[in-house]
């Protein structure tokens, strides 16, 4: 089946739906196909509180990396998870709902390594224009957007929260807006949620427009490669209920797949190193590095038990009176993402700019009741070492330690020529000794913050998440080897892989797209998603990957308009 039409968009996530929802406000068709199905056939995509359940479902990809050398290590087959989503919305509609942008800084820098009209000053219009800010201390802000799709409100979790932000300013941290001006400081938690439920591309963006007659949204649609001719991209081959379809746009193909999904479409088409496209037998339609250079960040956390019960746990979010007032008047504990406030922070002895963050804390509002945490904590009372007797795991919480800025690059490749087999992700975790070597400095930062008078008042104690194992037992406990030796055994990934379509300027040779993010060598194809970011930004990545597509459909209809303005001004002879 032959389907031709103006514009075809592959991929429905953070950035993908914004896309398609912006440039159908134009009279010009646009298809949108998605690999996965709607958000709507699984709860947990919508209700804030359980959305790791959506993880373990069928809107999970359900990638996993090659085995790491360098890290993992307590892993099973040293192996790290690369969660990514199948669904309307793609990862946006399974993430934790943490909305953050990153600092100014990174988007300079991309600026600053040839990505012309992406540093802050430009792009920030772009957030803005998505925003509808809900958070009354912000409203007047001159950094946040009213009146866009995306819905953004404060949403802590529990009331330890208070206890975290009192830490931090007793630590001399002050309380910011980290989508403002600087990030340094503590930070109330902002988040993507609307009217109870979770705002994404898909049912923020999308769901509303659907009944627009110039746009067609179809899932279930795997796309498998781009149909190149004489340098051109006429459409793609598509994957649907066991037949293979190809479908021709009249205009641009535009890739919004994602970080594996885009470069993975981009190899299978005969895009990507030579010599990877060779070997599993490709032809060869444009040299340039895509899979290349891949970032994320790792991120390891400090378990702390309490002796109050202030925190959330598994019987407080399974309770039915809360689940009630959800399911009646989307209200209470299960309009929350989990999450207590972050922190960014620059290490006191870090050369760079200090309103450059070098890391990121987050307060999880859940206890970690599972083992090894829960063997840790009976074996604790057992030696006496609380105040009280008899604490349990379901009492405390953790902080997640994020390094933002790591030297580590990884890869994706091709397992075989077959557009079903997952690809080969390789992070490369750790493999720079630097990564290593910093995070010793800020779990030191971390210890030196635990040390303050809100946390001593609800008895916060250290959980040393490896009593009940095997791993590090032979090191000295809390000398530097000891947490390299931690790090590289518990440090995990955080979902936030970027930069395998790297965007540069046209004489750059680790880019594959230029700063219009047209691909390098081949005509009337795009690329638009997390895949594209020059460098990783500092924070997670949800939100720059959904300015991405807003600041993508404004260039794509300033193109058109230019490209429609020449040929009818040549048409009269102007």
């Amino acid at each position: 089946m032959f389907v031709a039409l103006y514009l075809r968009f592959f991929g429905s996530g953070s950035a993908g739906g914004i896309i398609a929802t912006r440039l159908s406000e134009d009279p010009v068709k646009v298809l949108l196909l998605e690999a996965g199905g709607s958000y709507l056939e699984n709860e947990y995509t919508r209700i804030p509180l359980p959305w790791k359940r959506a993880l373990k479902s069928k809107v999970n990809w359900g990638f996993y990396t090659v085995p790491q050398k360098y890290s993992c290590f307590a892993s099973k087959n040293k192996k790290a998870k690369a969660t990514r989503g199948k669904v309307l919305g793609g990862t946006g509609s399974m993430n934790g709902m943490n909305y953050v942008r990153g600092s100014r800084h990174d988007f300079d820098q991309w600026r600053n390594e040839g990505c012309v009209g992406w540093g802050y000053d430009d792009v920030l219009p772009y957030f803005k224009m998505s925003e509808d800010i809900q958070i009354p201390e912000l409203m007047n802000s001159s950094f946040h957007g009213k009146g866009g799709p995306l819905v953004i409100t404060e949403a802590h979790t529990s009331p330890i929260e208070f206890l975290h932000r009192s830490a931090a300013i007793e630590k001399g941290l002050p309380v910011v807006d980290c989508n403002g001006y600087n990030q340094i400081g503590y930070c109330p938690l902002q988040a993507n949620i609307k009217d109870g439920e979770r705002c994404t591309s898909a049912s923020c963006f999308l769901r509303p427009v659907m009944s627009r007659s110039n746009l067609q949204v179809v899932t279930n649609s795997h796309v498998a490669r781009v149909i190149i001719r004489n340098g051109t991209a006429r459409g793609v081959t598509v994957m649907r209920n066991g037949r293979t379809t190809r479908v021709y746009a009249k205009e641009e193909v535009i890739l919004s797949a994602g970080v594996f999904g885009s470069p993975q479409i981009l190899l299978l088409s005969g895009i990507g190193p030579k010599a990877h496209l060779q070997k599993v037998g490709v032809p060869l339609k444009a040299d340039i590095p895509v899979g290349e250079g891949m970032q994320d960040h790792m991120q390891y956390y400090f378990q702390y038990s309490t002796n109050t019960s202030l925190n959330m746990n598994q019987e407080k979010a399974l309770d039915q009176r809360e689940i009630m007032e959800y399911v009646f008047y989307k209200k209470g504990v299960q309009t929350r993402p989990g999450n207590d406030g972050t922190i960014f922070a620059h290490l006191p002895d870090n050369e760079n700019d200090h309103s450059y963050p070098d890391l990121q804390l987050s307060f999880k509002a859940f206890a970690n009741e599972k083992d090894p945490i829960k063997c840790a904590v009976d074996r604790m009372n057992k030696r006496g070492e609380f105040a009280e007797q008899n604490r349990t795991a379901s009492i405390g919480f953790a902080v997640l330690i994020c390094k933002l800025h790591h030297k580590s690059r990884g890869t994706l490749r091709l397992k075989s020529k077959n557009p079903l087999a997952p690809p080969r992700i390789d992070p490369n975790y750790l493999s720079h000794q630097d990564d290593v070597d910093s995070y010793m400095k800020i779990l030191r930062f971390v210890q030196h913050l635990s040390n303050n008078t809100a946390w001593k008042s609800i008895g916060t104690t250290f959980v040393r998440q490896e009593e009940c194992t095997s791993h590090c037992k032979k090191l000295t406990f809390d000398t530097d080897d000891y947490w390299r030796c931690m790090v590289r055994h518990y440090a995990v990934e955080s979902n936030h892989q970027v930069s395998t379509c790297r965007m540069g300027a046209d004489n750059n040779t680790t880019a594959v797209v230029d700063p219009y993010l047209r691909v390098k060598g081949i005509k009337r194809l795009r690329v638009a998603d997390s895949s594209v970011m020059r460098n990783i930004p500092s924070a997670n990545t949800n939100a720059a990957t959904m300015m991405i597509g807003e600041k993508a459909a404004d260039m794509i209809k300033m193109s058109r308009r230019l490209k429609y303005n020449s040929k009818y001004g040549k048409s009269l002879g102007l």
